[in-house]
């Protein structure tokens, strides 16, 4: 690094209003979890690394895909099928190397989110699906923790505050009491996403996660701030907080963990030679290797396509413990919702995309 200070690294934002060496220094103490490493997840970790954050904490379980490379832009062409969390690491180093890097190629679920969020003094959504995100921001509810939430679809972003810190009244169940079902809204591998907009999405969570680190003044509580850039409309959705809402009495409460899962890592579901893994996706999506994965862990492979779905279902043995397999969790988690509550069934977590073939 030659004579390259931290110093001299950090001299123009020491120099804004607010920050300086004291801002700083709140920074470099600081352990910030981001959850998702993709086209938010991205420009996030490239902002707070930049900034001096002490510690940052990043999970995907996921490879990179030369069809994420315009959007996220800690990547390159080489790094296509490396796991996302060691190409953003390897980026990362080279962009700040006073930083400590902590990446976990792990799907944030159940049984990971009270420890993950419980370590971290912030963090940071960057998910695109509803069960993650509404889990994430439960978690950070009953932690007390303050949550960055971001998403985008086509031409629009939105960016959401949470400062749970402040135990007070407020937050996204104050909206929608019942987490939306994921595939209601298209996601962008499906409907497709503007790469530069979600720079500017990911850059603006990073700056309301920097604005609630430093100590000043953040973004509203109850606002999302939105952008739809097919007319370059910038506006602020407000709402006020629902007084039945289970905010008002949530720190503390994660008994919600207790629920038995309905969606599991290929790794944690343990298949066995009575595991039946029902595969959804249309036949021209699947891959005669991904088949091959499954039966040579013991598991029967079916294929019963979504197309079909709502007019039958496969015929169900009680005896059998049932796998849906789509190609990234959506379909699937939405296909084990009408699943007799009898039959033992889990839906692949992040789909075929999430196996290490």
């Amino acid at each position: 690094m030659g004579d390259v200070s931290p110093r001299d690294y950090y001299d123009r934002q020491l120099r804004v209003p607010g920050w300086g060496p004291e801002g700083q220094k709140k920074l470099a103490q600081a352990t910030v979890l981001v959850v998702g490493v993709g086209g938010l997840g991205c420009p996030v970790l490239s902002a707070l690394a930049r900034s001096g954050v002490g510690r940052l904490v990043f999970c995907d379980p996921d490879a990179v895909e030369v069809s994420n490379l315009p959007r996220q832009t800690l990547f390159g062409v080489d790094d296509v099928g490396l796991p996302k969390v060691d190409a953003a690491a390897a980026a990362l180093r080279g962009a700040n190397p006073w930083i400590d890097l902590d990446p976990r190629r792990v799907r944030v679920d159940s049984r990971n989110v009270r420890p993950l969020v419980e370590a971290a003094d912030l963090v940071v959504d960057g998910t695109d699906n509803f069960v993650t995100k509404f889990l994430v921001h439960d978690a950070c509810r009953a932690a007390g923790k303050p949550l960055v939430m971001g998403a985008v679809y086509q031409w629009e972003a939105q960016v959401t505050a949470f400062p749970f810190q402040r135990n007070e009244p407020g937050c996204w169940r104050c909206l929608w009491p019942q987490a939306p079902e994921d595939g209601c809204v298209g996601v962008c591998a499906d409907v497709g996403v503007a790469g530069a907009l979600a720079g500017v999405a990911g850059n603006f969570q990073a700056l309301a996660a920097l604005r609630l680190l430093l100590g000043l003044e953040g973004p509203e509580a109850c606002s999302t701030w939105i952008v739809d850039a097919a007319d370059w409309t910038p506006r602020r959705l407000k709402w006020k907080p629902d007084p039945q809402c289970s905010c008002g009495h949530a720190r503390g409460d994660w008994s919600w963990l207790d629920l038995p899962p309905t969606e599991a890592p290929w790794d944690a579901i343990a298949p066995v030679d009575r595991t039946v893994v029902v595969d959804i996706r249309e036949p021209e999506e699947i891959l005669p290797e991904e088949w091959a994965f499954f039966e040579a862990q013991g598991s029967v492979v079916v294929h019963f396509p979504w197309t079909k779905w709502s007019q039958s279902r496969p015929e169900w043995n009680p005896q059998r413990t049932y796998v849906l397999v789509c190609a990234h969790g959506i379909r699937s988690a939405a296909a084990l919702r009408t699943v007799p509550g009898e039959i033992r069934a889990l839906s692949l977590a992040g789909g075929t995309a999430s196996l290490l073939l």
